[in-house]
């Protein structure tokens, strides 16, 4: 155990880049920081996401987003748009009846699109088309062929580049010829002009949907949030109302808004204007709790802060000012989850400054803000059990166990927050690295990927029971990128993993 547990710590100690592809639309642009960080395609991220019943799950395996159930029956794939090109997360409704998640889809003519998304991005485009006729016409009279499209979007301001996109698309729609002429005098203009002209091109838009459900299918779906220019991401709905909360990317990019909206349609509010990629809901479903850096988006240094969103009446309700409950530093992405008892739990490096030298060595920890806010107190894992990039991991429902991964490794550990013991439950495989956060789908069950047959499977952890494989069925392609491979190492398999009830 405690050889496994070194091994998980190993090869440790700095951030693994994230090496999401740049997807290209219009013009291909940077993904924004506070995108990119979301979209971290060398990290584990979230790939199942089961229902409060724990009798099905939701599951992005594959090119596909389906229904599965514990037994790993499969329905038939549901339609989210594009995988891979925003951070995928699903919040189920707590009746288990159906669930929220992200979508996007083409739309193919403005004047459709005018009716989906709000009134302040219409204008904000519709504010760019008087100049995209001048700066084509610019372009041109440069005549340096070193300089492409890309070059001349590039010297824009980060939140004018959407816009300026959409907008040229908007312009050839109402001066196709014109358009058309002035790109194909510039360099891989051509390019851009017959994507302009294909019919299945368009405005892509990004969605929050409700799902409904039969009895294993969906059945309808509902568009909650529409976005042209700034996307909604990670929904999560209150467990005790029905109201949603999600995190609403700026232009930039460079910041997210924390907001929250009811179910029914109604005005929605504005939780904090810059948060970062953490939040959660507390018990009682009506109060959120967040983290926020307190310098720019990007630093180490977070306030931890929870804040009155709805009423006893159960309606939404302006915020109030946030309540400061911790600070922390967190080395990798922030996580904040609040447990079944109103707990906190968050990854912090414990700091003492000043310090002397460089500092203090790096060794993160979990701790715990009381339900009351009173104090801070960390979960007494024992040295070496806790990953330095501690920042993967995922609390039981009933907030009595947390499920530990890192990127380094492919290691997958359980803590018990009472006691700090930890349990490797699959242990490391020197040529392999998760790339897929565990779930629970009970208080007593885990899910995760690990290693089964000599490839990345879906197996289910149940404490005094055998590891059980749920995706033994399938194609070994639907689950293949759920662990990566090194690629130093691509020419050694690793030695086949048989499933271990000692393990």
């Amino acid at each position: 155990m405690n050889a496994a547990k070194r091994d998980l710590n190993s090869s440790m100690g700095h951030r693994h880049p994230a090496c999401a592809e740049q997807a290209g639309r219009l013009f291909p642009m940077l993904f924004p920081p506070m995108l990119a960080i979301l979209l971290s395609g060398c990290l584990p991220e979230d790939r199942v996401w089961w229902s409060p019943q724990g009798d099905v799950a939701v599951v992005a395996a594959g090119d596909m987003v389906q229904l599965v159930t514990a037994d790993g029956h499969r329905s038939r794939p549901l339609d989210l748009g594009k995988q891979g090109d925003l951070f995928k997360s699903v919040s189920w409704l707590r009746d288990g009846s159906g669930f929220v998640a992200q979508r996007t889809r083409i739309v193919a003519k403005w004047d459709e699109l005018i009716a989906l998304i709000p009134a302040e991005e219409i204008r904000s485009v519709e504010t760019m088309l008087p100049l995209i006729i001048p700066m084509l016409e610019a372009a041109e009279r440069l005549g340096d062929e070193t300089k492409t499209l890309e070059d001349l979007i590039a010297s824009l301001p980060e939140g004018q580049m959407a816009r300026f996109a959409h907008a040229a698309r908007r312009k050839f729609e109402q001066e196709p010829e014109r358009v058309e002429k002035l790109l194909l005098a510039l360099p891989e203009g051509a390019k851009l002009a017959g994507e302009f002209g294909k019919p299945e091109s368009g405005y892509e838009i990004s969605e929050l949907c409700m799902f409904k459900l039969g009895d294993t299918e969906f059945i309808n779906s509902t568009p909650l949030v529409c976005s042209l220019l700034r996307p909604a991401l990670m929904p999560r709905m209150s467990p005790r109302h029905d109201a949603l909360a999600f995190l609403r990317l700026d232009e930039d990019g460079e910041s997210a808004a924390l907001e929250v909206i009811p179910l029914d349609g109604g005005a929605g509010q504005t939780v904090a204007r810059l948060a970062s990629g953490a939040f959660d809901w507390t018990p009682d479903g009506r109060s959120l709790v967040f983290m926020a850096p307190l310098g720019g988006e990007g630093e180490k240094l977070q306030s931890i802060h929870r804040v009155s969103v709805i009423d006893g009446n159960g309606a939404l309700a302006n915020p109030g000012k946030p309540v400061t409950l911790a600070t922390a530093v967190t080395l990798n992405r922030p996580v904040v989850q609040v447990l079944a008892d109103g707990r906190v739990l968050f990854a912090s490096q414990p700091v003492t400054l000043p310090a002397t030298g460089t500092g203090p060595e790096l060794s993160p920890l979990l701790f715990l803000i009381a339900a009351d806010g009173s104090a801070v107190t960390p979960v007494p894992t024992a040295p070496g059990d806790l990953p330095v990039n501690l920042g993967f991991f995922t609390a039981s429902p009933d907030g009595k166990r947390v499920a530990v991964v890192e990127s380094e490794t492919d290691a997958v550990a359980v803590v018990e927050i009472a006691t700090g013991k930890t349990q490797i439950i699959s242990p490391p495989h020197p040529s392999w690295q998760c790339r897929t956060m565990p779930a629970w789908k009970s208080a007593t069950e885990l899910t995760f990927a690990a290693l089964h047959d000599g490839a990345p499977a879906w197996l289910l952890w149940r404490e005094d029971a055998p590891l059980r494989c749920i995706s033994e069925s399938w194609p070994k392609s639907s689950t293949a990128n759920w662990l990566e491979q090194k690629k130093d190492s691509a020419a050694n398999p690793a030695p086949v993993s048989k499933l271990d009830p000692a393990r």
